[in-house]
C-alpha cells in the first residue's frame, strides 16, 4: 500500500510537474502573439513625425524590452526539454531560419528600431498568422496531455480509493484550472479565425483544402463542405501560371521557400470570376499551408477608375495649347506636356520629374534662353518670387525673339500650376495696332490743327467780302443798277454761306479735339424747337414747303445743353429744306418714348434714302449723292448728341423721305409737366404760316 501511494504521489508529483510546465509553456506560446502585436503598434508609433523626443524614447524603451522578450521566450521554447519536439521544431524554423516568418519579422522590428526600417515592409499578418498556427498546434498537444492525465487520475484514483481521492484532487485541481484557461484561450482563438472577417483555408501539401472558415465560404461562394477537400487549385484562375500551368501550384511552391503575397482571380461558385488578395504562408515539417484570402474587387475597381482617370487628365494636359507643368509643394516637377517641353527645347533633358524649379530657371539662364539685364541671381530671385506668389500674369522675352505669358497658379495641396503661352504674334499685333492707333490719332491731330488755321486763314478775308459786301449794299438807289445790285447780293450770300462752311469745320475741329465744353441742364425742349422753328420758317418757305410741329403743346423737360440741342435741329432743319420735296412739308415732333427719354424727330417727303447710305451721313465731310455741301453738319449735330449722353439716328426708305430723330436724357423730376405726365401722341398739329 505504501509503495503503492509512493508510486501514485510520485506519479502525481510527475503529472503537477509536468501540467506546470506546459502553463509555462503555454503561457509563453500565448504571450508571443500579443507582444507581436503590441510591438507592430510601438512601431507604427515609432514612425510618427509629431513624437516628441520623451515619447519617441519611452516607445523605444518599451519596444526594445518586448523585441528581447519575444526572442528570449522563442528560445526557452526551442531549448526547453518538456516543450514537443513539433512546437520547438515549428519556432526553430521561424526564429532560427534567416527566411522563417519570425526571423524576419524580428529582424525588422531591429531596423525600425535602429532607424532603418520601414512600418508597411513588416509581415506582421505572417506573424499573426504563425503564433494562431503554434497556439492551435500547442491546444491539441494540451489536450492530449490532459487525456493522458485524466488516464493517470483515473488510475490513481481506483489504486489510493476515497481516501487520497481528496489529497489528490487538492494538489490536481490548480493546474487543471489553468489547463481549462488555456483551452478555453485556444478554444476562443480558434472561434476568431473561424469567424474571421477575412477567409482563411488550410491547405496541405497536396494542396487540398482542409479547413475553411464562414468569410472563405462567402467569398469563394462555397459552404463548408463543398470546400472540404476540394484542390485550392480549382478556386484560382489557372492562367496565372502561364500558358497551360497550374496556378495554386506555382503559388504553394513560392510559399514553401518564402511567403507569397498577391492578387489572383478566384472562380467563385458557378463560374463567377473575382479579384481576391492571397497571403500564403507554410509550415514545411507539417507540410501545410494557411491561406488568407481579401476580397479585392472594389480595391481593384478603384485602381482601374483610377488608371483612367489619370490617362484622361493627361491626354486633357496634352490636348493644351499650352506649355502645362504641375510642381509638388517642394517645387518639384511631377509632369509636363509636349507644348512645354517644345517651347524650351534645349531643356528638355531637365524638364523630368523631380527636376526642381529653381534648377529649371537656373539652366535657363545658363543656356541663355532668356532675354534679361539681370545676372542669373537676381533673374532666379525674380522668378521665384513670382513662381510662389502665384499671383496674375507676367511676360518672359526669349532670346530667340519669341515672347511667353506665364501664368501660375497654387493648387489645394500646396503645389503650383505653370501655364506658358506664346503671345508672340499677340503682342506684335497688339503693338502694331498701338502704333496704327498712335499713327492715326497723330494724323487726327494734323487734320484738326490744318482745318483749324485753315479756317483761321480763310475767316479774314471772308470777313472782309462779307463786310464790303453789306457797305456796297447800302449804297442808296440810283448809284447802282439792278444788275449791280443783283451781283452784290450773290457776293453776299456767298460769303456768308463760305463763312458758316468755315465756322463749321473750326466746330468740328474743336469737337473732336474735345475743346467744346457743354452746359448740362434740365431745360424745356418745346421753348428750343419753338425757337428753331420761327428762325428756319423762311428757309424752309423759300423750297415751298410747308413746316408742321407737333407734341409742343405742354412742356417736356429733358436733360442736355439747351443752345447745342438748338445748333442740332438747325442742322437738321437745314438739311430737310435741302432734301424735301417741293409742295411737301417738314415735320418737326416732341414725344415722351418712355418715363427716361424725349425723343424729337425732324420728317421730310424728299426721295429718301436706301440703308446702305444712312450711316454714311453721320460721317465727317459724307456726301450723299449730289449733296453741294461738305457733310458737316450731321457730323457736329452726332458728336453734340452723344456728348450729352443720347442719341441720333435716320430712319428712311427710298421715295418715302426722312425722319432724323434724337432722343435725349428726359428730366425725371419734371412733376405734372413732364414726360410722365404728357400726351405723346395724337395732339393736335400746328401748322407755321
Amino acid at each position: 500500500m505504501a509503495l503503492l501511494l509512493a508510486a501514485a504521489a510520485a506519479a502525481v508529483y510527475i503529472s503537477v510537474s509536468v501540467l506546470n510546465e506546459e502553463a509555462e509553456a503555454l503561457e509563453k506560446v500565448g504571450a508571443q502573439r500579443m507582444m507581436a502585436q503590441r510591438a507592430v503598434v510601438l512601431a507604427g508609433q515609432m514612425v510618427q513625425p509629431n513624437m516628441s523626443a520623451q515619447q519617441r524614447q519611452r516607445v523605444q524603451a518599451e519596444m526594445e524590452a518586448l523585441v528581447s522578450r519575444m526572442r528570449g521566450d522563442a528560445q526557452w521554447l526551442i531549448d526547453h526539454d518538456d516543450v514537443p519536439p513539433e512546437i520547438a521544431s515549428l519556432y526553430a524554423t521561424a526564429w532560427m531560419d534567416e527566411a522563417g516568418v519570425m526571423a524576419r519579422f524580428h529582424q525588422n522590428l531591429r531596423q525600425i528600431l535602429d532607424g532603418r526600417g520601414d512600418v508597411q515592409a513588416l509581415n506582421h499578418r505572417e506573424a499573426m498568422l504563425f503564433n494562431e498556427e503554434a497556439a492551435k498546434r500547442y491546444k491539441r498537444h494540451a489536450t492530449e496531455e490532459f487525456q493522458h492525465l485524466r488516464l493517470v487520475s483515473v488510475l490513481s484514483f481506483l489504486t489510493l480509493m476515497g481516501a487520497l481521492v481528496g489529497l489528490f484532487l487538492s494538489v490536481l485541481r490548480p493546474g487543471i484550472k489553468i489547463l481549462q484557461q488555456q483551452i478555453m484561450q485556444q478554444t476562443a482563438l480558434g472561434d476568431a479565425i473561424a469567424q474571421s472577417g477575412h477567409g482563411v483555408l488550410l491547405v496541405d501539401s497536396l494542396g487540398k483544402i482542409r479547413f475553411a472558415n464562414t468569410a472563405a465560404e462567402a467569398l469563394t461562394g462555397y459552404d463548408s463542405d463543398q470546400l472540404l477537400n476540394q484542390e485550392l487549385n480549382g478556386l484560382i484562375f489557372s492562367g496565372y501560371g502561364g500558358a497551360g500551368g497550374n496556378g495554386a501550384d506555382v503559388i504553394l511552391d513560392r510559399a514553401f521557400k518564402s511567403s507569397w503575397r498577391g492578387d489572383v482571380r478566384l472562380i467563385r461558385k458557378g463560374g463567377i470570376m473575382g479579384w481576391a488578395e492571397m497571403v500564403v504562408s507554410a509550415s514545411p515539417i507539417e507540410g501545410k499551408y494557411l491561406v488568407m484570402l481579401f476580397d479585392a474587387s472594389e480595391r481593384r475597381e478603384a485602381q482601374i477608375k483610377l488608371r483612367q482617370a489619370r490617362e484622361r487628365l493627361f491626354s486633357a494636359i496634352e490636348a493644351v495649347d499650352d506649355g502645362f507643368a504641375l510642381f509638388d509643394a517642394e517645387e518639384r516637377l511631377l509632369t509636363c506636356n509636349r507644348r512645354f517641353v517644345a517651347l524650351f527645347p534645349p531643356l528638355e533633358p531637365w524638364l523630368v520629374a523631380g527636376t526642381t524649379y529653381p534648377e529649371i530657371i537656373l539652366r535657363m539662364a545658363k543656356l541663355g534662353l532668356v532675354e534679361t539685364e539681370l545676372d542669373e541671381d537676381r533673374f532666379l530671385a525674380t522668378r521665384l518670387a513670382l513662381f510662389r506668389a502665384a499671383q496674375g500674369e507676367n511676360e518672359m522675352r526669349l532670346t530667340d525673339g519669341r515672347i511667353l505669358r506665364c501664368t501660375d497658379r497654387r493648387t489645394p495641396e500646396g503645389g503650383r500650376v505653370s501655364l506658358m503661352t506664346d503671345v508672340t504674334d499677340s503682342i506684335q499685333t497688339r503693338d502694331h495696332l498701338r502704333l496704327a492707333l498712335d499713327q492715326a490719332q497723330a494724323s487726327l491731330r494734323s487734320k484738326a490743327a490744318f482745318l483749324s488755321a485753315m479756317s483761321h486763314e480763310l475767316r479774314t478775308p471772308l470777313n472782309a467780302i462779307v463786310g464790303f459786301s453789306q457797305l456796297l449794299e447800302a449804297i442808296p438807289d440810283g448809284q447802282f443798277g439792278p444788275k449791280q445790285r443783283r451781283s452784290v447780293s450773290h457776293i453776299l450770300n456767298a460769303g456768308r454761306r463760305l463763312t458758316d462752311m468755315v465756322d463749321q469745320v473750326l466746330e468740328l475741329a474743336e469737337l473732336q479735339d474735345g475743346d467744346v465744353n457743354l452746359t448740362i441742364a434740365a431745360f424745356d425742349v418745346t421753348e428750343v424747337v419753338q425757337e428753331c422753328v420761327e428762325s428756319s420758317a423762311p428757309l424752309i418757305a423759300d423750297t415751298e414747303q410747308a413746316l408742321v410741329v407737333t407734341g409742343c403743346e405742354v412742356p417736356v423737360l429733358a436733360l442736355g445743353d439747351a443752345a447745342r440741342v438748338g445748333e442740332v435741329l438747325r442742322h437738321l432743319l437745314v438739311n430737310a429744306a435741302k432734301y424735301g420735296q417741293a409742295g411737301g412739308r417738314v415735320e418737326v415732333a416732341v414725344r415722351g418714348a418712355d418715363n427716361t427719354t424725349v425723343r424729337l424727330t425732324v420728317s421730310d417727303q424728299g426721295p429718301g434714302l436706301p440703308p446702305e447710305l444712312q450711316e454714311q451721313l453721320f460721317r465727317p465731310f459724307g456726301r450723299v449723292g449730289g449733296d453741294s455741301g461738305i457733310g458737316i453738319g450731321l457730323a457736329i449735330s452726332r458728336i453734340l448728341v452723344e456728348r450729352m449722353s443720347g442719341r441720333i439716328g435716320v430712319t428712311s426708305f427710298p421715295g418715302q423721305g426722312c425722319t432724323f430723330w434724337v432722343e435725349l436724357p428726359a428730366h425725371r423730376d419734371s412733376g405734372a409737366g413732364g414726360p410722365q405726365a404728357m400726351e405723346p401722341f395724337g395732339q393736335p398739329a400746328r401748322q407755321m404760316e
